[in-house]
């Protein structure tokens, strides 16, 4: 697959001297949409952004491939790394798009189902069956080889790369493409995506320069569980039990452990500097959270509600204008308690 021309917007930056999480917060606050390009040796990420928000990511590390999720958390640290380079492309927010979903795609099919087609035949099958995906197109003769992006059947963006290296998009390439395959027909490898969907940044991870509001909530909302327990203990140390929980479960929550991991917990509040996954994070922190609590006798929790509690941690919530999609009191606070109440 070839990825879309684009805009260059900058080439051959050094890793060793270009802060990334610097660059993403900047094409972040101009909602930027295309992709970000990371090349080291044997190693090949790719990061693709709509209007500032990435939506899915793409990494090849000799010979492990990883999409989605997976790809951007393993992008962020190899982009610390020193020795590589960096490339940045605009691109319409329908082309972004439209990569994202070829970076899901998988094989259509038998690859000898569209053998007998032609190629105009092979685009007319794909339109009627409005296809959501890409197709690898190889041409004898050094005529080069390209790739056609399809949404919904219909095509968004047509690539292809000669045999010296040259690389033309456009709509004029698709039409190139039948031409030359009434002289010459191609290699045709045709793939799809069945459900397409893309990643949605306040689910997926805790970006610092994206959830600022988020972290600060949750500066306030330990300040609210330290009260709790405050009132149920007579000695009640909470960041420094917290700090010592964190490093006891930072084996499996690495970014826990209070002094190399990315999350940083006191009394001032929290601070994140790297981007976590963020189903991993509220896993990490209701299982410390819960080896707090306890800690106190569970008759000292008789008069207490959980409703209350999730209200009140609802208010806390509300008042940083965290979305219901990104945190869900009821449910967070039921983990949190979760083997308490006798």
């Amino acid at each position: 697959m070839l990825l879309p021309k684009g805009v260059a917007k900058h080439q051959n930056l050094s890793t060793s001297f270009t802060r990334f999480d610097q660059l993403l917060k900047d094409l972040a606050e101009n909602r930027f949409s295309g992709y970000v390009k990371l090349n080291f040796w044997e190693y090949e990420g790719v990061l693709v952004l709509d209007t500032g928000r990435i939506i899915e990511g793409y990494s090849s590390e000799q010979g492990v491939y990883l999409t989605g999720e997976n790809a951007v958390l393993r992008i962020f640290p190899k982009a610390r790394e020193k020795d590589g380079s960096i490339e940045v492309y605009a691109l319409s927010s329908e082309v972004a798009l439209a990569l994202a979903y070829a970076l899901q795609s998988l094989p259509y099919g038998d690859e000898n189902a569209l053998s007998n087609y032609s190629l105009a035949q092979v685009f007319d099958r794909l339109e009627r069956e409005a296809v959501t995906g890409y197709v690898d197109l190889e041409f004898s003769g050094n005529r080069g080889q390209g790739t056609v992006y399809f949404m919904e059947g219909i095509v968004v963006e047509s690539v292809i790369m000669s045999s010296t290296g040259k690389i033309v998009g456009g709509e004029q390439v698709y039409h190139k493409f039948l031409q030359i395959s009434e002289l010459v027909q191609p290699t045709v490898r045709v793939y799809r995506v069945m459900n397409p969907a893309f990643i949605v940044e306040d689910e997926a991870f805790i970006i610092p320069w994206q959830h600022q509001k988020y972290v600060h909530f949750w500066g306030e909302f330990l300040q609210y569980v330290n009260h709790l327990m405050k009132d149920r203990l007579k000695k009640n140390n909470f960041y420094d039990n917290f700090s010592e929980l964190c490093r006891e479960v930072s084996d499996h929550y690495p970014f826990l452990h209070p002094h190399s991991g990315s999350v940083h917990i006191s009394p001032r509040g929290m601070e994140v500097d790297s981007v976590l996954h963020h189903p991993a994070f509220l896993q990490g922190m209701a299982i410390v959270l819960n080896k707090m609590l306890r800690q106190i006798p569970p008759r000292r929790f008789r008069k207490l509600s959980l409703e209350e509690v999730a209200r009140q941690v609802q208010k806390l919530a509300r008042g940083h204008d965290i979305p219901e999609n990104q945190f869900k009191p009821e449910k967070f606070i039921a983990q949190v308690f979760r083997g308490i109440f006798q």
